[in-house]
Parts: structure tokens; C-alpha cells; sequence
């Protein structure tokens, strides 16, 4: 059981995030071999926020293991010429160094503000872990102004900026559907096709598709960013059940993009927040319409028995899985803003699936949407 109150903040578990950072610190933002991204500094942010942040430097020294140095500064990017180095992943220390100069001559959060707007229409990026990654310094720089805080800030914005890649234009919401409605009438166009490899590549295969297009122009002005925000965690919790057997790790990101979503808001402006949250939908609505099965029966995981909030906390935690430990926090997140039973349901099935398939062969686990 957990020894401390659910999200219960104190200067130990504060002071382990920074040294917990700080054993991950110089690292590359995928995991060695590329491809997956390095969940390191969300996780151990994560852990704290659960009141777990004893375990965050372990946990650090464990996974630092599996990552690999930052590549070397090629050439510096100046306030000029940033657009001339947008989307150059090989430049991700280039951008790491020219975010940290920008932080030095001015406060975070100034910096933030002034590079959301620019960021945003790439909300896409790298399975949207830039937004994610940038999310979690944001929130741990709101619990103490930190230098390896503010550090890890630049290296979120600098993934952010490095893999930029825009899906498409910005939709323009002018249907009538609310939003709802809208997320269940996109268009499951890949549904019962085999999609080896990259998740990503399939999410920008489906992009100019013309039924997702019509389904997206569906969509309704949003009166309130926060509540739609409410809307996509939610019905993300229940899109992870209903392809819960097929696609699970693909829909743990339709929880905890949102919950990111939500943490950068009060540094964007109204107009940043529209122009994000209509690139949100886009994202959202092309996951679905390239990983949507929706093969699973979601009142029957409703009515199952569940654990304790605490219960699944400390088996996520067990399961010693980047994705468990930032799903479940993520989950209990949201469910205190919208109270609903699907997210505990999701974050029980996830760290129950994990546990079950922690002896399975790695086909075995990519069968079945664990690993991609």
C-alpha cells in the first residue's frame, strides 16, 4: 500500500526529483537503438506527483542505463534563423543550447509563452512525448524553480522542436458536431489491417484521407478548451478499453497527451489555445482513424471488480514500466477533474496487462499492442 497520501508533496521527495534528473542528465531523448522515446524524466516527475518520489532516483539509475549520450552540437541556431532548423532531428543539441541561452536571458515562463504559439501546430510530434516531456518540467518547475528543472524544460522544448512535423494545415472548426459525437464518428480506416513498424507512420499515412477530413470538419468551436480537454481525456480512457487486446499502448497516450494538454494552458493565450486544441483534435482524430478497432467490450471492464486507486498506483510502480507508472498518474490525474470510473478501469486493465505479459516472448507482447 502506498506509505504516503496520493500526490502529498514534501522538500525529500522534491529534492529526489532533481537528483533524479540529474542521473539522467546529458542523455539523448530516445532510448538507445532511437525509436522510443526516453520517458526518464517524465516518469520520475510522475513519481513524485504520486508521492513517490523516495523511488525516483532508482528508478533513474535503473533506466539511465538504457539511454545513450546527446548527440554533438553541430552549429549554433540564432533568433533569425530558428525556422531554418525546425523538424532537424540530428540539431536536438543545437536546440537543446539554444533554448537554454533563451532561459538564461529571460524567466521559464516567458520562454514558454513565447514558444507554445510556435511549437503547437506540431503537436504531433514524436507521438506528441514533446508536448508530454515539456508538460512534465513545467509542472515540476511549478513546484520549485530548479536548475536541472529549468534544464530539463530547454531539453522538452528542444524535442519538441527538433522532431517538429505538422500533420496538416490547422482544421477549422466550424461543424456542428460537439466534440463527443464528433470523436466517435471518426473513421476507422485502417481497421482490420496489419501495422507493423513505427506507430507514427501510420497516423501520418491516414492524414489526408477524405473521410477523416469531412469527419474533422464535423467538429464544433470549443466554448471552454478546459472541458474539451475533459471530453478527449475521458473518451481517450475508453478508446484504450474498447482496443484494450489490440492497440492498449497506442491509447495510453490519448490519456495522458490531454493531461499534458491541460498543464501547458495557463502559458498559452486564448487565441494559442484554440489554434492547439484544433491540432489536438487533428492528432486525436488520425490516432483513431489509423489504430481504432474498438474490438473490446467496454461495460464488461466497466463492471468488472477493480482495485484501489492506491492498489493500481503501487502495481504500476511494480511493474517497474515507464508507460504503467505515467499512465496510472495520468489517469488519477484526470478522474479527480472529471470524475468517471473509466479511468480507473483503464489504469487497472493497463498494469494488470503488463503484469500478466511480463513473461511472454517480445512477439508475443507486440501481438498484442504492449510494445510496438
Amino acid at each position: 500500500m502506498l506509505s504516503v497520501q496520493i500526490g502529498e508533496r514534501d522538500t525529500m521527495r522534491t529534492d529526489a526529483l532533481d537528483d533524479a534528473l540529474d542521473r539522467m542528465r546529458g542523455t539523448w531523448t530516445e532510448v538507445e537503438g532511437g525509436g522510443d522515446p526516453n520517458h526518464g524524466p517524465m516518469v520520475v516527475e510522475a513519481l513524485v506527483t504520486l508521492g513517490r518520489g523516495d523511488l525516483a532516483p532508482a528508478w533513474a539509475s535503473r533506466y539511465r542505463k538504457h539511454l545513450t549520450a546527446l548527440p554533438p552540437v553541430r552549429s549554433p541556431i540564432t533568433a533569425a534563423r530558428w525556422r531554418d532548423a525546425l523538424g532537424a532531428e540530428g540539431r536536438l543539441a543545437d536546440w537543446f543550447v539554444f533554448f537554454q541561452r533563451l532561459i538564461a536571458e529571460a524567466s521559464w515562463s516567458d520562454v514558454l509563452k513565447e514558444w507554445l504559439p510556435r511549437l503547437v501546430p506540431a503537436i504531433i510530434t514524436a507521438g506528441r512525448h514533446g508536448l508530454i516531456r515539456t508538460a512534465h518540467a513545467v509542472r515540476a518547475l511549478g513546484e520549485r524553480a530548479t536548475p536541472l528543472r529549468v534544464e530539463e524544460l530547454g531539453m522538452g522544448l528542444a524535442y519538441w522542436a527538433s522532431h517538429y512535423r505538422e500533420l496538416g494545415p490547422q482544421p477549422q472548426l466550424r461543424g456542428a458536431l460537439p466534440l463527443a459525437d464528433a470523436l466517435a464518428r471518426v473513421p476507422r480506416i485502417l481497421r482490420g489491417k496489419d501495422r507493423p513498424g513505427m506507430p507514427r507512420k501510420f497516423i501520418y499515412e491516414v492524414r489526408d484521407r477524405p473521410e477523416l477530413l469531412a469527419a474533422m470538419a464535423d467538429l464544433s468551436e470549443q466554448q471552454s478548451i478546459e472541458e474539451a480537454i475533459g471530453t478527449l481525456s475521458e473518451t481517450g480512457a475508453r478508446l484504450y478499453l474498447a482496443n484494450r487486446s489490440q492497440f492498449p499502448l497506442i491509447f495510453v497516450h490519448s490519456v495522458t497527451a490531454p493531461a499534458a494538454f491541460r498543464t501547458l494552458l495557463p502559458f498559452m493565450s486564448a487565441v494559442t489555445k484554440a489554434e492547439a486544441f484544433a491540432h489536438f483534435w487533428q492528432a486525436e482524430a488520425a490516432t483513431i482513424a489509423a489504430y481504432g478497432e474498438d474490438n473490446d467490450d467496454v461495460a464488461t471492464a466497466l463492471q468488472d471488480e477493480r482495485p484501489s486507486w492506491s492498489e493500481v498506483i503501487d502495481r504500476s510502480i511494480e511493474n517497474d514500466d515507464p508507460h504503467s507508472i505515467k499512465f496510472v498518474e495520468a489517469c488519477f490525474r484526470e478522474s479527480k477533474i472529471r470524475p468517471s470510473p473509466v479511468f480507473l478501469a483503464a489504469a487497472s486493465d493497463w498494469s494488470h496487462r503488463l503484469r500478466v505479459s511480463s513473461s511472454w516472448t517480445w512477439d508475443q507482447r507486440r501481438a498484442t499492442g504492449i510494445v510496438m
